[in-house]
C-alpha cells in the first residue's frame, strides 16, 4: 500500500506528457459502418474489412466563435448602411430594390429628386405665406384647408347650378363652397395642368364663362303628374320599355318577368317597391328623350327612397338606391351625393348578407340548382346581380376619384358567385358577368391610386395588359356590333368607353407625375416616352369609337359625351407641349389636331341628345382655339437654353389632392358674383 502511495505521489508532481495529438475523426468507412476506428492509416477496421484503399479522413473544420463586441460592430456598420439607402430612396423598401441594375437604380433617384426638390420649393412657399403655413388643418396645394371642404348638391339647387359639380367640371360655376376631395385620376388635375402650361387657355376659357353667365340656361317646365290616368300609365309604361330595352343590359339586377307582371297587377303598396318603381320610371323616361319627365318620377320617388328606406331593409330598396347613387344622381350632376348613398347602399346590401354565397351551394351553375324551385332560383339569382351591380356601379363611378375603395370587395370576407347563365341566350348575364371582371381589375387600380407613394411605370404596364388580356377574353357580341343584339348596343359601347378610359387614366396620370416632377424632355427615359406615346395613340382610339358607335339615345350620349371630353384632354395637352418647343413635332400637332377635329364635330352632332347645361364641348373648343393660336406663335410661351422645359411651366404646384376650383384660378370674385347672379335668376 505505501509503495502505490509514493508512486502515484511521484506521478502527480512530474510535468504532464505532452499527448499525442488526436485525429479529428474517424475514417469516412468507419463512419459509414458506424463501427469504432482506431485512427490508423489504414485503421484496423478497413484493413480487416480490406477496404484500405478508402480508408480516408476529413478535415475538420475549424469554428471561430464571434464574440460579442465583433456583433456590435457588424450589425451598426449594417444599420448605418441601411440608413443611407432608406435616406435615398424614402419611398422605397429596401427588397424592392434588390435586382435592378446601375442604371435603374439611377432612374429612381433621378425622379425622387427633382420631386423632393418640388416639394421644397413648395415649403419655402408655405413658409412666406401665414395662411398656407397654418398647420391646424391639413393644407391642400391651393391653399385650403381641408377642413372647410363642403358642397352643396340638395335637390333645391337650380339644375344650371347642379350642371358645375367640382367632380366632373364640365361647367363652369364657381362656387367657392362646393369642392371634395379628388385625386390625380381626376379630369380637375388635368385641366389644371393645360391651364397652367398655356396661360391663354385659361384666359380664354374665362371669356367664355361670362357670355355663358349673360346667357343662362333654363330648364323647361311641365305640369306636375295628373290629368288622364289612361295617358299616365302609357308614360309610364313607356319609360319602363326604355329602361329594360337601353338601361337593364348595363346594371341587370332586376328581374324583369316578375317587375312587369307587379307593374300590371298594380296591388303591390310597399315603399320598397314604389320606391323602385318610380326610380325605373325616371331612368326610363330619360332614355325615352324626354326633358322633364325624370323630374316629376323623381320626386315622387324621394318620398319613398328617404333615411326611413334604410330603415326597413329589403332587397327592392337597395336596388332603388343603386338606381339613384348609381345612375340618376350623375345624370342630375350631384356625384358627391351619389358617392355617399352608393356607400351607404354598400353597407345595406352587407347587412342583407349579399356579400355572401349561401353555403348550401358551391358551383356556379344552373344544374346545381336543380334541387330548387324556379322561383327560388331566380331569387338567389337576382341577389347576385344585385351584389354586382352595385360594385359595378360604385367602382364605375369612383374611376375619376382618386378615393380610397374602403372595402368594396374584400375576397377574404366575401365570397358571391358571378351571375349563372340561366340559358344559353342569356346575355344579361353575359354582360354583367364581363363587366364584374373589368370592375374587379378596376378595383385595384383604384385602391393602388389612392395609396400615398406614386403608381409606378411598372405597375402601370401591368394593369394595362391585364385590361387587354381582359378585352382580348370578351364574347365577339361586347367587342363588336356585328351579330350583337340590338339590346347590348349601349351596355357594349360603356364597356367599350370605360375599357379605353380606364387605360387613358392610367397612363395620363404618369404623364402628370412627370409633369408636376419639372422633368425636362432630354431627361425622360424610354419608358417614360413610351408612355406619352401609348396615352396619345389610347386618346385617338378612345375619340374614333365614340365617333364610330354613338347613337341617338339620351343615356348613351350622356355617357360618350363625358369620356369624349375626357379623351380631348390628351391631345389639347399635347398640342400645348408640343407648341412649346423650340422644335415641335409637326407629325404630333398633326394627330392632335385631327382627333380634336372629330371630337369637335361629334359633339355637334350629339348635341340634340345632350342636356342644355353640359358645357363640355364649349370647354374644348375654347382650349383648343387658344391652343392652336398659340401654336401658330400668338402668345408662345418662351423656352429656356433652346431646350424646352418639357413639363416645366407652373407658377404653382399641380394639384393631385384637390379638386379643380374655377374660382380660384379661372375667374375673378367679380366674374364669379356676376355668374351666379345671372344664373338664379
Amino acid at each position: 500500500m505505501f509503495h502505490n502511495f509514493s508512486s502515484h505521489k511521484k506521478t502527480s508532481s512530474s510535468p504532464p506528457a505532452s499527448a499525442p495529438a488526436r485525429l479529428n475523426k474517424s475514417c469516412s468507412e468507419c463512419t459509414r459502418r458506424k463501427v469504432k476506428c482506431d485512427g490508423g492509416h489504414p485503421c484496423s477496421s478497413c484493413t480487416y474489412y480490406k477496404v484500405s484503399h478508402l480508408c480516408s479522413y476529413r478535415q475538420r473544420n475549424k469554428r471561430n466563435a464571434v464574440s460579442r463586441s465583433t456583433l456590435e460592430e457588424v450589425s451598426e456598420q449594417l444599420k448605418s448602411r441601411t440608413d443611407i439607402l432608406e435616406q435615398l430612396f424614402p419611398d422605397i423598401a429596401i427588397d424592392e430594390l434588390i435586382g435592378k441594375s446601375r442604371g435603374e437604380l439611377l432612374d429612381i433617384l433621378r425622379i425622387a429628386s427633382v420631386s423632393r426638390a418640388a416639394e421644397d420649393e413648395l415649403g419655402d412657399r408655405s413658409a412666406e405665406d401665414p395662411e398656407v403655413a397654418d398647420d391646424s388643418a391639413q393644407i391642400s396645394e391651393n391653399g385650403e384647408p381641408t377642413a372647410d371642404r363642403q358642397w352643396d348638391e340638395s335637390s333645391h339647387q337650380p339644375p344650371v347650378l347642379q350642371a358645375g359639380d367640382d367632380i366632373n367640371a364640365i361647367n363652369l360655376a364657381t362656387d367657392h363652397h362646393r369642392r371634395s376631395y379628388l385625386g390625380v385620376t381626376s379630369i380637375s388635375a388635368i385641366l389644371r395642368t393645360i391651364f397652367r402650361l398655356c396661360p391663354p387657355a385659361k384666359h380664354r376659357v374665362a371669356e367664355q364663362a361670362k357670355r355663358w353667365s349673360e346667357d343662362p340656361i333654363h330648364s323647361q317646365s311641365a305640369p306636375f303628374l295628373g290629368g288622364d290616368l289612361g295617358a299616365q300609365l302609357l308614360k309610364e309604361q313607356r319609360c319602363i320599355d326604355f329602361y329594360f330595352e337601353h338601361v337593364h343590359p348595363i346594371v341587370p339586377m332586376l328581374d324583369e318577368e316578375d317587375f312587369r307582371s307587379s307593374y300590371s297587377l298594380g296591388h303591390r303598396r310597399e315603399p320598397g317597391w314604389l320606391g323602385l318603381l318610380n326610380m325605373v320610371i325616371t331612368i326610363g323616361s330619360i332614355a325615352s328623350g324626354s326633358d322633364t319627365l325624370h323630374e316629376q318620377y323623381y320626386e315622387q320617388a324621394r318620398t319613398f327612397v328617404d333615411l326611413d328606406s334604410f330603415g326597413a331593409g329589403n332587397l327592392e330598396s337597395l336596388q332603388a338606391l343603386c338606381l339613384l347613387g348609381g345612375l340618376y344622381l350623375h345624370y342630375r350632376n350631384a356625384p358627391n351625393m351619389a358617392y355617399s348613398i352608393l356607400g351607404a347602399a354598400h353597407r345595406v346590401a352587407i347587412a342583407l348578407g349579399l356579400h355572401r354565397e349561401s353555403r348550401r351551394r358551391g358551383t356556379n351553375t344552373v344544374e346545381s340548382q336543380g334541387d330548387l324551385t324556379p322561383s327560388k332560383v331566380n331569387r338567389l339569382e337576382t341577389r347576385r346581380r344585385t351584389w354586382w351591380s352595385l360594385f359595378c356601379l360604385d367602382t364605375w363611378a369612383s374611376s375619376t376619384l382618386g378615393r380610397p375603395t374602403c372595402g368594396r370587395w374584400e375576397a377574404t370576407t366575401m365570397d358571391t358567385l358571378l351571375p349563372s347563365f340561366i340559358n344559353e341566350d342569356d346575355h344579361m348575364a353575359m354582360s354583367l358577368c364581363a363587366s364584374t371582371r373589368f370592375c374587379l381589375i378596376c378595383n385595384r387600380i383604384q385602391s393602388r391610386f389612392a395609396q400615398f407613394n406614386r403608381l409606378t411605370i411598372a405597375e402601370a404596364v401591368a394593369f394595362d395588359q391585364e385590361l387587354q388580356s381582359w378585352w382580348a377574353s370578351l364574347p365577339a357580341l361586347l367587342r363588336s356590333p356585328t351579330n350583337s343584339p340590338s339590346r347590348l348596343t349601349i351596355a357594349r359601347e360603356f364597356m367599350r368607353n370605360r375599357y379605353l378610359n380606364i387605360r387613358l387614366i392610367l397612363m395620363r396620370s404618369l404623364i402628370l407625375y412627370l409633369a408636376h416632377s419639372r422633368i425636362q424632355k432630354s431627361q425622360l427615359g424610354a419608358e417614360e416616352l413610351q408612355i406619352i406615346d401609348s396615352c396619345r395613340t389610347v386618346a385617338s382610339e378612345a375619340i374614333d369609337s365614340i365617333a364610330l358607335y354613338w347613337t341617338p339615345n339620351r343615356v348613351h350620349v350622356w355617357n360618350s359625351a363625358w369620356y369624349l371630353f375626357q379623351a380631348c384632354m390628351v391631345p389639347l395637352l399635347s398640342i400645348v407641349i408640343e407648341s412649346s418647343r423650340c422644335d415641335p413635332t409637326a407629325d404630333s400637332l398633326t394627330s392632335a389636331r385631327a382627333s380634336l377635329v372629330k371630337a369637335m364635330e361629334t359633339f355637334s352632332e350629339m348635341k340634340p341628345w345632350m342636356r342644355a347645361s353640359d358645357r363640355g364641348p364649349d370647354i374644348v373648343a375654347a382650349i383648343y382655339e387658344a391652343i392652336t393660336g398659340e401654336a401658330e406663335g400668338i402668345g408662345r410661351t418662351p423656352s429656356q437654353d433652346g431646350d424646352s422645359n418639357f413639363f416645366g411651366w407652373y407658377d404653382e404646384q399641380l394639384t393631385f389632392g384637390t379638386e379643380l376650383d374655377w374660382g380660384s384660378f379661372l375667374m375673378d370674385d367679380d366674374l364669379h358674383g356676376t355668374l351666379f347672379t345671372t344664373q338664379s335668376q
